[in-house]
């Protein structure tokens, strides 16, 4: 009896890893997961067993458990992004454009695999007439004063994508709150809230926003959606990158394999998500304590992939061409990106590539 204890102290723990993701945000393949252990097993021979709800989870690969996942549920997405640089986590779920701006800004971070598309929304002030772009543009034009379109954030995809779209229009517009000339000013407001509010009460005419916060500031009244912004001319935007996995240069190196393993769970939950869209849906309002109807509404204009495609590529070109235009970045960023070269520096690869060869071979065809 001692020895067999000796030896269960001795033995190594198994390994953990610590993902990051914000507690509003809709990583509903993880949820999913999660919720559904018992039909992902089923489907593909993985599943996740609960050890504490929301918190920690063990992957097991059909009978033997390989890793412990500790779930870390933080405000922002920016928190999860100083939680990557602090090391206080090896994953996180982040919109692309912060983990791209902290790749730029050389904090070591990296995209490694999508996870979230589309799902950029136009909303209007409910006393607009417009019902489509067609109609908001008709409006817009026969305004006299100044339009006012709100966004929370600094300068989320959601805008740049509406900017351009007003641009390809021939629409002027303006950031400068003092600039009476252009006939579009987009105001930015400190949360979602208050983005509510002030379309609530006349004070915005529209708001450019991502899905789930859309759908949840257009049931809070005042306002609706009236169309998808990414899929709007020029089309710059189509599929563009939202919700992706990310990592630091360092977890790579110390904790691939485990973050490789990880990479293909999500594989096959991203397919899961897209395939049993019910079972997510309610998961998804499960997890986060809202009604199915508003899950889905807000998964509605979403799709999920792990698939680092062209479609994928382009989409996180595009988003850095469209800030280099706007001139959101500064000269000396001129040659940091240059199309033969560029996808090396915000995204790596190399392990979300063999786990979806891995996730693929265990798909039900």
């Amino acid at each position: 009896m001692m020895l067999l204890l000796q030896l269960a102290l001795a033995a190594p723990a198994e390994p953990m890893l610590r993902i990051g993701y914000r507690i509003d945000n809709h990583a509903a393949p993880l949820f999913a997961a999660g919720l559904h252990p018992g039909d992902f097993g089923r489907r593909y021979g993985m599943h996740l067993k609960e050890v504490r709800p929301r918190q920690l989870y063990d992957l097991y690969d059909r009978n033997e458990r390989v890793l412990r996942l500790q779930l870390v549920g933080l405000r922002s997405d920016r928190e999860v992004l100083a939680a990557l640089v602090s090391d206080s986590v090896e994953v996180g779920f982040a919109a692309a454009e912060d983990v791209m701006l902290a790749t730029i800004a050389a904090r070591g971070t990296r995209i490694i695999a999508p996870l979230q598309y589309r799902g950029d929304m136009l909303l209007v002030n409910s006393r607009l007439p417009a019902s489509d772009w067609a109609g908001f543009a008709s409006w817009l034009e026969a305004r006299e004063r100044p339009v006012r379109v709100g966004f929370v954030g600094d300068e989320p995809a959601a805008l740049h994508c509406l900017d351009q779209a007003l641009e390809f229009e021939g629409v002027s517009r303006t950031r400068d709150p003092l600039d009476t000339t252009a006939r579009v000013a987009f105001v930015r407001v400190d949360n979602w809230p208050v983005l509510a509010q002030e379309l609530r009460q006349g004070r915005l005419d529209a708001a450019a926003v991502r899905q789930p916060e859309a759908t949840f500031v257009s049931r809070s009244g005042g306002s609706r959606i009236v169309d998808q912004i990414h899929d709007l001319p020029p089309n710059r935007f189509e599929n563009r990158p939202g919700t992706v996995i990310a990592s630091t240069d360092r977890a790579t190196a110390a904790r691939g394999p485990e973050i490789a393993r990880f990479l293909e769970l999500m594989g096959l939950a991203t397919h899961y998500a897209n395939n049993r869209t019910q079972n997510t849906l309610a998961a998804t309002a499960r997890w986060l304590g809202t009604s199915p109807r508003a899950e889905s509404a807000a998964l509605a204009g979403t799709a999920f992939s792990s698939m680092p495609n062209l479609a994928f590529r382009d989409g996180l070109w595009n988003w850095y061409f469209a800030l280099k235009l706007g001139r959101v970045l500064p000269d000396s960023l001129d040659d940091f990106m240059e199309r033969d070269q560029w996808l090396g520096v915000p995204y790596d690869s190399s392990l979300v590539v063999p786990a979806l060869d891995r996730a693929g071979a265990r798909f039900i065809k």
